[in-house]
């Protein structure tokens, strides 16, 4: 049977992770949860090597999944996740233009 996705739930979430293309056309690995009806999908290029993207999907586990899942505990929407990946910890009001 061809895989083209996993299911996962860790940290009260769930994690879908699936084959297909970014905004260029590339195969990309897309790992997706959501935030309060908003969905959140982070994709990993990888050019035109579909054979990468078989391996990738094939190799994601349940301790990628929690991995992936711990980086959001206590975020309640997907723009605050995102804050929480990019490292920015501040307010909306930017301090620093004021």
């Amino acid at each position: 049977m061809e895989r083209f996705a996993k299911v996962f739930e860790s940290h009260g979430r769930q994690i879908l992770v699936r084959k297909g293309e970014n905004s260029d056309g590339d195969s990309s690995l897309n790992i997706s949860t959501m935030f309060s009806g908003s969905e959140m999908t982070i994709s990993l290029a990888l050019g035109d090597n579909t054979e990468a993207l078989d391996k990738a999907l094939e190799n994601f586990e349940q301790e990628h999944a929690d991995h992936f899942a711990k980086q959001f505990e206590g975020q309640t929407s997907a723009l605050a996740a995102f804050k929480s990946l990019a490292g920015d910890d501040c307010d909306d009001d930017d301090e620093e233009n004021d």
